[in-house]
């Protein structure tokens, strides 16, 4: 009866034997925000991790998870998307930021222009307020306001030189 009994369990362990050799695909996200894989347990502090069982292949007799992989090569393909769709929000993200620096930079250009423009129409006025005397006659007025507004006229032709020459 014994001689019976242990060629059965061996039949019956070999015949288990194949679900015994399944594979498991771990995946979940380190304290980096790095998606990882592994077909190990992740660490002890990882506290949520997803498990794919990948069940072996009994129909073609190849061994367990050799190129019969559809939850893992799901999980890849999601994956990827994931990546791709995080590199385009990235690049979206980037190109806003540079356009809103680019406002920015503008904004407080045109800021400072005007700031001058006001600057210089403040002395024409003060120029055109100050009394004639002996010393001080319209032809050397006329001059002072004429030079000013030589630098407004820079001013508003080409900002960048006429803020390097200042």
């Amino acid at each position: 009866m014994q001689i019976a009994v242990i060629p059965a369990v061996l039949i019956f362990v070999l015949w288990v034997y194949p679900g015994l050799a399944s594979e498991n695909i771990y995946n979940w996200t380190d304290e980096n925000g790095i998606k990882r894989f592994s077909d190990q347990p992740p660490p002890l502090n990882v506290k949520h991790y997803n498990t794919i069982r990948i069940p072996p292949d009994r129909s073609s007799g190849q061994q367990p998870g050799v190129d019969n992989r559809p939850g893992y090569e799901n999980m890849v393909e999601k994956v990827k998307s994931e990546t791709l769709q995080r590199e385009q929000e990235s690049m979206k993200e980037e190109a806003s930021k540079a356009a809103e620096e680019k406002r920015n930079a503008e904004s407080g250009v045109k800021a400072r222009i005007e700031a001058e423009r006001q600057r210089l129409n403040e002395k024409i006025d003060a120029i055109n307020k100050r009394p004639l005397s002996r010393t001080y006659d319209q032809s050397f007025k006329q001059a002072r306001i004429n030079e000013i507004q030589k630098q407004l006229d820079r001013l508003d032709n080409s900002p960048e030189e006429y803020f390097q020459s200042q």
